[in-house]
Order: C-alpha cells, then structure tokens, then sequence
C-alpha cells in the first residue's frame, strides 16, 4: 500500500502582502470613522456651549430691558439731565451705538446690602465683544465706570430702535419719557441677525403692534 506524502506549502510573499493591505486598509477606515466621531462631538460641544452662552446673554438682556425704570440718574459727577434714556454712538466707549438706562428689579429691604433699589445698567460693543456695564446706584461720581461684564462674543454689530407715537426712531432725545418699546438687533458671526423686542414697563402697547 502506498502512502502518498502531502506536502504542506506555507503562504507566499504575495499573499502576505495582500493581507497587509487589506489589514491596513481596514485600519485606515476605522481611524477615519472614530476620527469623524470625535469631530462630530467637539463640533457639538462647542455648538452647545455657544448657544449656552447667547441664551444666557439673552435673558440678562430680557431682565434689564424689561424692567427699565422712569428715574433721572447723574452720570460721571454731572447734574442728571432730563432725559430717561442715552442712546448715542461712542456712549460707555462703544465702538459702536451704547445705551445707558435705570432699572427696578433689586430688592433691597430697609437698605441692608450696599445697593439701591434701582440701579444703572448701560450695554456697549467692544472689539466683537457684548459687554454689560452696571453701577449699584443710578447716580453716580466721577471715575466711576461700572462693574463690566462681558456678554456674549462673536458680535459684528449692536443697534436699537425706539418705539414711540406709532413709530420707530433711531434717536432719542425725548425729555422726561421712555419709549413704549426697544428694538435691539445683534448680528453675529455665526447665527446672523439676532433681534429682540422689549416692551418699556408700565406700556400699554402690545408687541404684535410695536413689531411693524
């Protein structure tokens, strides 16, 4: 009986390199999947963390304007003037418009904390940069520029428009009134214009009306 020999035969180069390419060409697409993963997720966090920050931005803004309060106040050592409201370019060192104004909203029983009642709140643009500047009293002395506070980035332009006798100004020179209604319109880099409409406390005008 013969016993036939079976040789065994290990794999050639060939082979080989053909299962390294495909071992590398796998490799490279689950580097290239979990990469666009991690992309996806950066570009998400950064996404939340933006709209975080004009939400927040939006609701201090909401408070201030919200509840402006009809006070003269003194700025920088000056007798207080008649008007209620300042809107001006360069106002607070803006590059562009600023507006400076009072506001309710603080409870201070029997004067226990080191604030008023009312207090200023002016908002100004400063290189792209939203910044809130505030005084704990509406009168206040010279050298005396407020605690600032920066709001919100990426900011290509602020403007504001004023509501009053059935129209919209872009100026306010009214002696001893406030607007029915602020328009503040933010664009921004990456989200475009941003525009919000604020009724004035105590208006009776609805915000169907002052939005035409």
């Amino acid at each position: 009986m013969l016993q036939m020999k079976r040789h065994s035969r290990g794999f050639t180069l060939i082979e080989v390199l053909v299962a390294l390419t495909i071992l590398a060409s796998l490799t490279i697409a689950a580097y290239q999947v979990l990469n666009q993963v991690q992309r996806s997720n950066v570009v998400s966090q950064e996404s939340e963390k933006r709209l975080g920050e004009i939400q927040k931005a939006l609701a201090i803004m909401d408070s201030d304007f919200r509840q402006m309060a009809s006070r003269q106040f003194r700025n920088q050592g000056e007798e207080p003037g008649s008007q209620l409201l300042w809107m001006q370019d360069g106002l607070l060192s803006s590059e562009s418009v600023g507006i400076l104004f009072t506001r309710h909203g603080w409870v201070n029983p029997q004067m226990q904390f080191p604030r008023g009642d009312i207090i200023k709140v002016g908002y100004r643009l400063t290189g792209e940069r939203l910044e809130r500047v505030w005084w704990r009293y509406p009168d206040t002395v010279a050298g005396d520029n407020g605690i600032v506070r920066p709001l919100l980035t990426q900011v290509e332009s602020i403007s504001f428009r004023l509501y009053r006798h059935h129209q919209w100004v872009d100026r306010w020179e009214d002696k001893g009134v406030l607007p029915e209604a602020i328009s503040v319109k933010l664009t921004l880099k990456d989200y475009g214009e941003i525009e919000r409409i604020y009724l004035v406390s105590g208006s009776e005008l609805s915000v169907s009306n002052a939005s035409h």
